[in-house]
């Protein structure tokens, strides 16, 4: 028997699995929760993934199977930025660093970079930079560049000393193996760099700052790899510390929306996947190039070879949900879940009856608008509430917007001639929350598929390191032995598709509205 390591590491918590690469069958598997948590500030702690990546990999490498691992590979949270220094240690842990803010690591969601967005924004569609198609027309504060931007103007003295600015799987992969490899995902959808195009040129760069190119190319470099490559080996520090063999193989790291497309088996032009969680990620696999105005972008070989990954999602649906729950909720939903020993969650899924009748809309936006407007200073909404109006309402409400939110998406790209074949869903709430599914079968009028997976970007992130060692060509292949191969299948109710016409109709108007609030009074 041979097995691989699957790790995730999410905006809260992080998950690995130890799989048998012949069978799929999961051997053992372990969670971590962040001691830190997000901090404040949308910042999060070195020491927390220091503290995770050991904790999960000596639970996943029990004694019995230590001789049997030949492969690993990391998923995370992007574009979740590591300033690193020159002696290869996060910046984070130096004396001299240690308390810096912009020495700290950057989550996805940190959105203090929005002026230098909009600048470095503003100044590429002035030059009409090709890689704007690539990006959906948008930079985003969320990304690489104007998070460097935003240190070198506020703090030169800890910019000077990055010598490397990584992604969070970049930085794990290298935590691992010692060797500065790129993920094609970070540097394709997040970094402003293109297979055929490469990074900006140098014109538009040193526009933005005087001397920035030069600089950007450097704290960037590193051999940009597919997802299922070889990164390297694992250090003998590792190896010896967990009782591994000395050839392990880790894999290219990858962003942690698109392992599931793996595991689930997303593989060929027309699939997509949707992963659901504190945001939500689609991803979307293409026979051709398509540059879709709205979405975050399109890359080459950005899912798997030999097809163009179109990435693309919403900022906040977990986090949106979380916020109701301990802001808004009634104390006395509280106590009947206290009580039953159940989620408010599903206290509010049961006294929900007649879901296509809800006269509250509501936008997704409380975490700003990544994909399809891709402003994410977009408020969040409510509207159509009165004296009537309950806790079951708004949350109906919300994840209609949440169902909403991916179809405008998946139209946005058919407009420009990618259509989706199939939909496949993971993620826990995909697993928790049957009534969400069941909306999104509703308001996308199509069949939505569950993978009934309680891991699938682990397992997505083991099935690559399965390919990264060799045992298998190909990813598909991989899936064949490995992947999740058990789905629960949501169907429209085409008894009420009218009603639910209605309410997506109203939907869009309501972030219409909200749109151009924002952008004619700039009251946000």
């Amino acid at each position: 028997m041979q097995a691989v390591i699957g790790l995730d590491f999410g905006t809260q918590s992080a998950r690995a699995i130890l799989v048998d690469a012949e069978t799929g069958e999961t051997l053992c598997s372990h969670t971590v929760a962040y001691p830190h948590g997000v901090m404040e500030g949308d910042l999060a702690s070195v020491q927390d993934y220091e503290f995770a990546l050991l904790s999960l990999l000596e639970a996943v490498t029990p004694a019995e199977y230590r001789e049997n691992i030949v492969g690993i590979c990391v998923d995370a949270t992007s574009f979740t930025l590591v300033p690193v220094g020159a002696d290869g240690k996060a910046l984070a842990t130096t004396a001299e660093f240690g308390d810096r803010y912009h020495a700290q690591i950057k989550l996805w969601k940190h959105h203090a970079a929005q002026a230098q967005a909009e600048e470095a924004l503003a100044l590429a569609r002035s030059m009409e930079l090709p890689v704007l198609g690539r990006i959906g027309g948008s930079i985003s504060c969320e990304w690489a560049l104007p998070k460097l931007m935003q240190m070198r103007d506020e703090d030169r003295q800890v910019y000077d000393a990055v010598d490397m600015a990584l992604d969070l799987c970049e930085f794990l992969t290298y935590r691992l193996t010692g060797l500065p490899v790129r993920s094609t995902g970070s540097m394709s959808f997040k970094g402003l760099w293109a297979s055929d195009l490469g990074f900006p040129p140098d014109e538009y760069l040193n526009s933005l700052r005087p001397g920035i190119a030069a600089e950007y190319r450097h704290k960037m470099r590193g051999v940009v790899k597919c997802p299922g490559q070889k990164a390297g080996y694992l250090q003998p520090a590792w190896a010896t510390h967990l009782g591994l063999k000395d050839n392990v193989v880790v894999a290219a790291g990858t962003l942690d929306g698109h392992t599931a497309l793996v595991a689930l088996g997303a593989l060929e032009a027309g699939d997509a996947t949707l992963v659901i969680g504190t945001s939500n990620v689609v991803a979307i696999q293409s026979k051709q190039l398509r540059e879709i105005p709205g979405v975050c972008g399109v890359a080459k070989d950005g899912f798997t070879e030999g097809l163009y990954g179109i990435d693309s999602g919403q900022s906040g649906t977990g986090d949106m949900l979380d916020w109701f729950v301990h802001n808004v909720l009634p104390e006395e939903i509280v106590r009947q879940a206290e009580q039953r020993n159940v989620s408010p969650h599903q206290v509010l899924i049961e006294q929900i009856e007649r879901p296509w009748e809800n006269t509250v809309i509501a936008t997704d936006w409380w975490n700003g608008s990544r994909n399809v407007l891709c402003d994410l200073s977009l408020p969040g909404a409510l509207i159509g509430m009165s004296l009537t109006t309950q806790a079951k309402d708004i949350y109906l409400a919300l994840l209609q917007s949440i169902a909403c939110g991916t179809r405008e998406i998946l139209e946005q790209c058919e407009v420009f001639g990618v259509s989706v074949e199939h939909l496949l869903v993971t993620g826990g709430i995909a697993m928790k929350n049957p009534l969400l599914m069941q909306e999104y079968a509703n308001l996308l009028h199509r069949r939505i598929y569950v993978g009934q997976a309680e891991e699938g970007p682990a397992l997505g992130a083991a099935i690559l390191a399965a390919v990264a060692v060799g045992l298998y060509e190909t990813p598909m292949e991989a899936y064949r032995h490995i992947g999740v191969r058990r789905f629960v299948c949501y169907i429209p109710n085409e008894q009420h598709r009218e009603a639910y016409e209605d309410l997506y109709r109203r939907n869009r108007m309501l972030r219409q509205i909200v749109s151009t609030w924002k952008n004619e009074a700039n009251c946000f």
